[in-house]
């Protein structure tokens, strides 16, 4: 099979590479204790190129099977990264409780399961799976309940943040099992095909 040299300078591929800037000025934010609003603007704002790039990529015709893999891993970068040093810098300081804690696992349950997953995918070089509507409402799920999250734990407003943490969690286990299938099947096809 032959290999098509992908044009990967464009401008989805700019606004991915947005994202994960927006995940290390958070993080900063974060550490440096700036207030709560930077934090929770900068992530929102984060997110938003996720919904930009993929839109602008099939309205212009720049999709690419590099944009692609390296939108899943910007993703992964601003969540897990955000949600760490959340939990690193914010419950030494004294300000998250156990139900946070509880909110942030529901959250990040999709990646809490899939990592083994993932680890195998890379592993036996199978590729990241094709991105399926359980995991794309996962990820716009995230990108709601971690800010309303960030309300809670900062001024103790969106207390409903618990059964949206919730309902992310839900779809988060669905989105795994389908995530989990797709490995499965890469790694049958990759049997097959040797």
């Amino acid at each position: 099979m032959e290999n098509i040299k992908e044009n990967i300078y464009n401008a989805p591929n700019f606004l991915t590479l947005l994202r994960i800037l927006f995940a290390v000025l958070c993080i900063y934010f974060i550490f440096a204790g700036f207030p709560a609003f930077y934090i929770i603007v900068s992530f929102i704002v984060g997110m938003i190129t996720d919904f930009f790039d993929g839109q602008v990529a099939r309205r212009f015709n720049l999709k690419t099977e590099f944009g692609r893999q390296f939108d899943v891993v910007a993703d992964r970068v601003l969540l897990i990264g955000v949600i760490l040093a959340m939990i690193i810098k914010l419950s030494f300081g004294g300000y998250m409780d156990e139900g946070h804690f509880i909110q942030m696992f529901m959250i990040m349950i999709r990646e809490i399961i899939c990592l083994p997953f993932v680890l195998i995918a890379m592993g036996f070089k199978l590729g990241i799976p094709q991105v399926r509507f359980f995991g794309k409402a996962t990820t716009f799920m995230q990108s709601i309940a971690v800010p309303m999250l960030f309300m809670n734990i900062f001024y103790g407003t969106f207390g409903f943040s618990w059964y949206f943490s919730i309902l992310t969690g839900i779809v988060g286990i669905i989105a795994s099992f389908y995530y989990i299938y797709d490995v499965v099947i890469l790694f049958i096809l990759k049997k097959i095909n040797k």
